[in-house]
C-alpha cells in the first residue's frame, strides 16, 4: 500500500505540463465551489495504517487552491511531531492559476521550530511548516507527507470541513488495521455509509465527502462539533510510551489513567506535610480545610505550561511542584490533590475541554484526544466544590467561563466518571453599575462609579483587579473604551459572599464627552455598557446559540449645569422577546438626570428561523444604548 501511495503522488507531481493543467487549473473547479470561498480543497486523502499498537503510519495527500489572502493560512502545511512521532517524508509542489507547475519543495524547504507556546517552560514537541511566498492569486499548493506514530492511544481524527469559507471538492479518510483488531468508531454528522473491505487479513474502512460548498460564519452559532463531519477512531487495545492497556468506555480509560499516570507522584516532603497539617489545625469542616489549602496553593505556586513526560499526559510529581513553586494544569491539580490527601480529603483529577465556548466530553465515546485542561473536583457530603488550580486570583469553588457548565471526565481509583461542572443562571450572573456624575459646561463628564460583578460575571474584571500601575490603567482603558477616558482612586474588593463577587470603585473623567453646538449639548447617557450590533444573515442555516445568560443593570445620575433641560422630556424604551428583556429610561428632576438600563439575556439554543427576531432584538438594544439626548440651556 505504501508503494502505491508514493507512485500515485509522484504521478500527480510529475505528470508534465499537460497533466498538471488538467489536474489543477482553476477553471476546472465547479462554479458552485468557488462561490464565497477563500480557498478550495481540491483533493484530500488521509490514510491511517495501524500495523501494531506501536507502529501507526499517517499519510496525507492534499491539494488546495487559494483565491485570496484570506485563504492563505488554510493552505499552510503544518506537521507537529515529538519523540513518539517521526516525519518520514514531505514532498510538494506549487501551481499557478492555469495549473502550470511553478516549483517543487521537500522536507528541507520547511521551517522547523519548537512548538513551545509563549506561556510554556518545557515542551518536547516541534513543528514543521511551509507556505509558499506568492506574489498573486490564485495558486494551488499540493503536498504529501508520511508520519510514523509510535503509539495508537490517539488516532488522528478526520474533519473535512476544518475551516470557514473553504470549500471541499473531495476529501476521504481511510483507516486500515488487522482484521482481528478491535476498534471503536464514531462518525458524527456523516451522511451515507462508509466503504468497508477485508483482504489479506487487513480491514479497511473509508469515509468520503464531495462538493461541499464553503460555509460562512454565522454569528451566535453552536459548537461546530454538533454539525460538522468528524470521524474519531479509538482502538480497544493500545500502546503508549511503554504503557499498554485497553478500554471501551470512560470507566475503563479512567481506571487505566489513574493506575498508569496518577497513582504515583503524590508524596510530599515531611516539612510540607507538617505545614499543611498546621494550616488546617483548628478548622472544623473539610470545606474550611480545603479552602485554606486552596489559598495556600495560590500563594505558593504559579502556572507554567509543562508539556513533557508521557506525551504530556502525566502530571509533574507533587514533590517537584512543591520544590519549584510552579506547574502546569496537570501538575498543579495533582499538587492540590496531594495537599488534600494529607488531611484525608479525597478529590478527583478531572479532564475538561476548556474555553469560553462550552464543549462537553462526549458521553458515548471515550477517547484520549478529548480535553485540553485539568481541574479538580472535591466531593463533600453535602455538596461538591470545583477548583481551578492554575489561577492565583479566582475564589475558592469558582470556575468561571473557562470550564463552567460542561461534562468532564473524572479519574478515580474505581475508574472514570462523567461529571457536570456548575453553571450560573442568568439571574446569578450579574453586573450592577452605579455612577454619580457631573456634567460641566465644556461637556466634561466626571464622577464616581461603582460596579459589582457577581456569579458568572465575576471574572469580567478580575485580571484588572489583580494588575497594578500602568498595566492596570491600560486594561481599564481597554475595558472602558472611550477616547481620552481617565481614571483615579482605583479600588477593588472581594467580599466574602456565598456567590463570588468583585467590587470595582473608581473616579472617572471623560473630557469634553458631550459636545455643544448652537446652544445645545448632546449627551449619550449610557457611557460604557453598549451592546454591539449583529449582522443580518439571509438564509440562516444554523441554530441560534446564546452561550451564557446574564443580567446587567446600570443607573447613572448626572448633575447638570444650571438651566439645562432634556429636549422632549422623559424617554423610555422596552424590548421583550424570547431571548430576553431590555428596559431603558431617562428622566429629569431639577438638575438631576437619571439614566437606568436593565438587560436580561437568556442562554440557550433557538431554531435558525428565529435569527431574524434575535437580530432585531439585539440591534434594537444596540440602537437604544446609543440614544443621544439633546440638552437645551435655558
Amino acid at each position: 500500500m505504501k508503494a502505491g501511495w508514493l507512485i500515485m503522488f509522484m504521478g500527480l507531481l510529475g505528470g508534465g505540463r499537460a497533466a498538471a493543467q488538467s489536474d489543477y487549473a482553476v477553471a476546472h473547479i465547479p462554479v458552485a465551489l468557488k462561490s464565497r470561498a477563500d480557498a478550495v480543497v481540491r483533493r484530500e486523502e488521509v490514510v491511517v495504517d495501524m500495523l501494531s499498537p506501536t507502529k501507526v503510519y499517517h499519510r496525507v495527500h492534499r491539494a488546495i487552491t487559494v483565491f485570496n489572502r484570506g485563504g492563505e493560512e488554510r493552505a499552510r502545511l503544518v506537521i507537529h511531531y515529538d519523540k513518539a512521532t517521526v516525519i518520514k517524508r514531505i514532498e510538494g509542489a506549487v501551481y499557478d492559476g492555469d495549473g502550470v507547475l511553478l516549483r517543487k519543495f521537500t522536507k528541507r524547504d520547511c521551517r522547523d521550530e519548537s512548538a513551545v507556546s509563549n506561556f510554556s517552560l518545557y515542551e518536547d514537541s516541534r513543528v514543521k511548516h511551509y507556505l509558499p511566498a506568492m506574489a498573486g492569486y490564485p495558486y494551488t499548493i499540493v503536498y504529501s507527507y508520511e508520519v510514523e506514530r509510535k503509539q495508537n492511544l490517539i488516532i488522528p481524527a478526520w474533519r473535512p470541513e476544518a475551516y470557514w469559507d473553504v470549500a471541499v471538492q473531495h476529501s476521504q479518510y481511510t483507516f486500515t488495521c488487522a482484521e482481528s483488531d478491535a476498534v471503536r468508531v464514531r462518525a458524527a454528522n456523516y451522511r451515507g455509509n462508509a466503504e468497508h473491505s477485508v483482504a489479506g487479513g487487513r480491514s479497511t474502512t473509508t469515509w468520503a465527502v464531495d462538493n461541499l460548498p464553503a460555509r460562512r460564519y454565522e454569528p451566535y452559532s453552536p459548537d461546530p462539533e454538533t454539525y460538522k463531519t468528524t470521524v474519531r477512531i479509538a482502538p480497544v487495545n493500545f500502546g503508549y510510551y511503554k504503557h499498554k492497556g485497553q478500554y471501551s468506555n470512560w470507566e475503563e480509560l479512567g481506571k487505566w489513567m489513574f493506575g498508569a499516570l496518577l497513582s504515583e507522584g503524590m508524596n510530599l516532603p515531611p516539612h510540607t506535610v507538617a505545614e499543611v497539617k498546621g494550616l488546617v489545625d483548628g478548622l472544623a469542616s473539610d470545606r474550611e480545610k480545603a479552602a485554606a489549602l486552596y489559598r495556600y496553593l495560590q500563594r505558593k505556586t504559579r502556572y507554567v505550561s509543562v508539556q513533557i513526560g508521557i506525551g504530556g499526559f502525566k502530571p509533574t510529581a507533587a514533590a517537584l511542584v512543591d520544590q519549584l513553586g510552579y506547574g502546569d494544569c496537570k501538575g498543579l491539580a495533582n499538587y492540590m490533590r496531594a495537599l488534600l490527601a494529607v488531611v484525608d480529603i479525597p478529590s478527583y483529577y478531572c479532564v475538561v475541554e476548556a474555553g469560553n465556548a462550552k464543549r462537553s466530553i462526549s458521553a458515548d465515546f471515550a477517547s484520549m484526544d478529548q480535553g485540553n485542561h485539568v481541574i479538580l473536583c472535591v466531593p463533600f457530603e453535602q455538596d461538591t466544590v470545583w477548583l481551578e488550580c492554575t489561577s492565583q486570583r479566582l475564589p475558592f469553588g469558582f470556575l468561571g467561563s473557562f470550564t463552567d457548565d460542561r461534562t468532564v471526565w473524572a479519574c478515580t481509583p474505581e475508574g472514570g466518571k462523567l461529571l457536570q461542572t456548575p453553571a450560573y443562571a442568568a439571574t446569578e450572573s450579574t453586573q450592577e453599575r452605579r455612577a454619580e456624575l457631573q456634567l460641566a459646561d465644556d461637556g466634561t463628564v466626571a464622577g464616581h462609579m461603582r460596579t459589582v460583578f457577581s456569579g458568572g460575571q465575576y471574572d469580567n474584571h478580575s485580571e484588572i483587579a489583580e494588575s497594578s500601575g500602568g498595566e492596570q490603567m491600560k486594561l481599564l482603558k481597554t475595558a472602558y473604551d472611550i477616547d481620552h477616558v481617565g481614571f483615579g482612586q482605583i479600588d477593588y474588593q472581594k467580599p466574602d459572599n456565598e456567590v463570588p463577587t468583585l467590587v470595582e470603585s473608581l473616579e472617572v473623567t471623560l473630557p469634553r464627552y458631550a459636545p455643544t453646538s448652537n446652544g445645545q449639548t448632546f449627551l449619550v447617557p449610557n457611557l460604557f455598557n453598549r451592546q454591539s450590533s449583529v449582522p443580518t444573515v439571509k438564509d440562516r442555516q444554523l441554530p441560534v446559540y446564546i452561550n451564557r445568560g446574564y443580567a446587567d443593570e446600570d443607573h447613572f445620575t448626572y448633575t447638570l449645569p444650571a438651566g439645562y433641560t432634556v429636549v422632549g422630556g422623559p424617554w423610555q424604551t422596552t424590548l421583550d422577546s424570547p431571548f430576553g428583556r431590555y428596559e431603558a429610561t431617562v428622566e429629569q428632576v431639577g438638575n438631576q438626570l437619571s439614566y437606568r438600563r436593565r438587560l436580561v439575556l437568556h442562554g440557550g439554543t433557538y431554531p435558525a428561523n428565529r435569527y431574524a427576531e434575535f437580530c432585531m432584538f439585539i440591534n434594537g438594544i444596540s440602537s437604544s444604548d446609543r440614544h443621544k439626548l439633546v440638552l437645551a440651556n435655558e
